[in-house]
């Protein structure tokens, strides 16, 4: 007979789990508490002579079973090892310091560290005290557990965090004072932020014989002589405000590596863009260093630049023309004065292409000069009517065929009436792509040649000064956009 149906069912054999349960025990405890007054140093406990001088104790504890039936494993497992970071393991004494760095980050370098890995027992005894800059550091205890009945192997991992405490009486640290944020300044005037740094003790604040230095980059990166245009360094005293002026930047910064006696950091308001984290370093009298971060907000509001048209948006017929006069707002407020301010005037063609302003000295005539003869390919030449013009390798020229399509081309030479192009290496935004070379009789008939402004076509004006713009410059339709540079 053939098969006409299958059908199946799993069977499943459920296990009563027996819990794992994994701590790690200290003795004398988690904590220590830190003391200093300049260069006397004190922990409560001393971790480098608690239980008999073996030091601070961590005994891993890994039970298996439930209330009343747990059984300590600890010694059956498999795999064990102490870290800092459940990757290094931690082996013999001494030699852990080498072997595994991110001690180094937690605790005194001169210490020692054994592991014991026994029948009964896994134990790690730290000889050494934490670092006073260190709040907390974890210690992981790890190894495989193989169930007897099912086989099965869990991996285990416990862990601690020891802690250091500076209590108020002890506490050293660094303060700073002054002003968190930075406005842009709408003239030639510039803003700065003044940060002044303490070294803050039980006492009160300690100015004896501390040195200091800043760091911008989140931190990162020193200030040095070689931040001149953004940054000066100042000594402001104990209770007074810190104040400082544009003509602080460049003044009392250290080399590189060095410190400064200056507890003032002034930033200028170029420094800052949005917001800037920096950090700052308090070096006391026997040699300890302290830190602390603070940050610096941009609060500027934006600028917008306005653009006034004497004639409007409209020119008729390729005739007349208009002057555009910037006026640059600071959020809602209109500056009022823009001595000191430029303005860099850059003009888009009919398709959105760059093109230039004519330059209307050069090219002597009205709409530009007949054109009366050319040649085609990169290195076209045209010859075109009345006086010579004088032009020089770089320049740009502005060639129109009969139905008014503008075309620019970088000149490589001149002589007489002849002017010859050349594949653009002066003006990078320029090339063949957006304006092909000539082809046969493509600008006789009707065509014209215009010379563009030096400087690549681009106009710059400064403060309120007016750019005027005419037929010559505009071809059907133009975009034309300004940038206004602050003083």
């Amino acid at each position: 007979m053939a098969i006409v149906t299958t059908g199946q069912i799993t069977i499943v054999d459920n296990n009563d789990a027996r819990p794992i349960t994994a701590y790690i025990t200290a003795t004398p405890g988690t904590q220590q508490v830190f003391s200093k007054d300049e260069s006397a140093i004190s922990y409560l406990p001393d971790w480098t002579t608690a239980n008999g001088n073996t030091g601070l104790v961590l005994s891993a504890k890994v039970f298996v079973g439930g209330v009343g039936s747990a059984v300590d494993v600890t010694g059956q497992m498999t795999n064990r090892k102490w870290s800092t970071d459940l990757s290094t393991a931690l082996v013999g004494s001494n030699t852990a310091i080498s072997a595994a760095a991110t001690l180094n980050a937690i605790f005194v370098s001169t210490g020692t560290f054994t592991t014991v890995h026994s029948a009964s027992a896994s134990t790690l005894n730290i000889k050494a005290n934490m670092m006073e800059t260190v709040s907390q550091g974890v210690i992981y205890f790890e190894g495989d557990y193989t169930d007897p009945s099912t086989g099965l192997t869990s991996r285990v991992v416990a862990q601690i965090t020891l802690g250091m405490v500076k209590t108020g009486t002890n506490a050293v640290y660094v303060l700073t004072r002054g002003t968190s944020s930075i406005e842009q300044a709408t003239g030639s005037v510039k803003n700065v932020a003044v940060i002044t740094a303490d070294l803050m003790r039980a006492a009160g604040h300690d100015t004896s014989g501390i040195t200091y230095r800043f760091y911008e980059n989140n931190g990162a990166t020193q200030i040095t002589t070689a931040m001149n245009t953004k940054y000066g360094m100042k000594t402001v005293g104990s209770g007074a405000a810190p104040i400082g002026s544009a003509s602080d930047i460049g003044t009392g910064l250290p080399a590189s590596g060095a410190w400064s006696s200056s507890n003032t950091l002034v930033i200028h308001e170029n420094a800052v863009n949005d917001m800037g984290v920096y950090r700052v370093e308090a070096k006391d009298a026997d040699g300890s260093i302290y830190q602390t971060y603070f940050t610096i907000y941009d609060v500027s509001d934006p600028y917008e630049v306005r653009v006034n048209s004497t004639a409007g948006d409209k020119l008729q017929n390729g005739v007349g023309s208009t002057a555009l006069t910037p006026e640059v707002y600071y959020g809602a407020s209109k500056i009022a004065s823009l001595t000191g301010w430029t303005f860099i005037w850059t003009l888009f063609n009919r398709d959105g292409k760059r093109g230039g302003f004519v330059d209307p000295t050069r090219t002597a005539v009205s709409g530009g000069r007949d054109i009366t003869a050319h040649t085609v390919g990169t290195s076209a030449q045209f010859t075109y009517s009345g006086a010579a013009i004088t032009v020089a390798a770089g320049d740009i020229i502005k060639v129109l065929n009969a139905n008014g399509q503008d075309f620019y081309y970088e000149v490589v030479s001149g002589t007489g009436s002849t002017v010859t192009i050349r594949t653009p290496t002066t003006n990078n935004w320029l090339s063949f792509s957006d304006f092909p070379a000539p082809t046969a009789s493509q600008f006789l008939n009707g065509g014209k040649i215009l010379i563009v402004r030096s400087g690549g076509g681009q106009v710059t004006t400064s403060a309120a000064a007016a750019l005027t713009v005419t037929g010559d410059d505009v071809d059907v339709k133009s975009r034309i956009m300004v940038d206004a540079n602050r003083p």
